[in-house]
């Protein structure tokens, strides 16, 4: 069993951060030797860097509608850390899914087909609205389904036709070198059924908000019987905020500094330990799919929390 551990680089904490504006007037005894090229962008690729340097397998990128393109973020610090995955989040609603995956594939060339996509879960009407995406809450399953059913069919089948209520493609497919790299590995997330089930159809791993683990082994046995149902298997992540220091105190007093709390996982590092345990415990959780998860290879996403001043 192997687990991977992805650093979550949310470009909304610490905001003002490496802004060029956001700095502050400096006295006149000394000054700030930065230049101007260096930006937010070299922090975001400061914080990857550290994550390669800790052994974690990748990077996450939450889609967040009014900063940083998480996409673009992702492009910009590839070349950083040429070691680790790369997974930005974006939503279904993003426009032409010939062109996202015209995109995906020229990042699989860039990084050596290190790119996974994270499909963002649905925002609220108003917030769809706001972003000019006005499909109604009843068709959102759907259109995401239809969104990855083209970008899969454009990259693997050459003429490549669909029409559906979303999506409609006549002839199109990508010829060499475009169709000789692999598919990004599509993350989906979510814990009613409607999401599971297509997970179950669509995904190649699913990811659940962080939860006891009691909850969470039901939920994966729910997708596993339902991947089961269509004759697939789909790997599985925790989305898992972390706060950990030498002495448990010291956890609690930076997690209260920082907003941090539960569901988070909170405590020194071996309390810490013992809990990412319990998460890992669940890749042997069933009897009759044993077998099959022998092979599985789940995954633990932790969002690193570190106070001002251990920064």
């Amino acid at each position: 069993m192997t687990i991977y551990s992805y650093w979550q680089v949310d470009v909304t904490d610490a905001a003002t951060r490496s802004e060029i504006g956001a700095r502050p007037r400096t006295p006149t005894v000394f000054r700030d030797v930065r230049t101007r090229a260096i930006n937010r962008y070299d922090y975001y690729a400061q914080i990857a860097q550290a994550a390669a340097q800790t052994a974690f397998d990748g990077v996450f990128f939450p889609y967040r509608p009014d900063s940083d393109d998480s996409q673009t973020v992702a492009a910009a610090i590839a070349r950083e850390v040429p070691r680790l995955a790369l997974i930005p989040e974006f939503p279904a609603s993003v426009g032409s899914a010939v062109y996202a995956a015209k995109q995906a594939v020229s990042f699989q060339r860039l990084t050596h087909g290190r790119l996974g996509w994270a499909i963002a879960r649905p925002a609220d009407a108003a917030t769809r609205a706001s972003d000019g995406d006005h499909v109604p809450d009843g068709q959102l399953v759907e259109r995401t389904e239809e969104f990855l059913t083209v970008a899969r069919g454009v990259h693997g089948t050459r003429p490549f036709s669909f029409a559906g209520a979303h999506f409609e493609v006549q002839g199109g497919g990508f010829e060499a070198p475009l169709n000789r790299v692999a598919f990004p590995r599509v993350f989906l997330q979510g814990e009613d059924e409607a999401t599971l089930a297509l997970s179950a159809r669509a995904a190649d791993v699913h990811l659940f908000g962080a939860a006891p683990a009691a909850v969470l082994r039901g939920r994966i046995e729910q997708l596993d019987a339902l991947a089961s149902a269509q004759g697939r298997s789909v790997d599985y992540g925790v989305i898992q905020q972390v706060l950990a220091r030498e002495t448990d105190d010291e956890a609690r007093q930076d997690a209260a500094r920082a907003g941090v709390a539960a569901p988070a996982i909170i405590g020194d590092y071996d309390s810490v330990a013992a809990r990412l345990g319990e998460l890992a415990g669940l890749a042997s959780i069933t009897s009759c799919w044993a077998r099959r998860l022998r092979s599985r290879k789940p995954i633990a996403l932790a969002s690193m929390s570190f106070p001002a001043s251990a920064r």
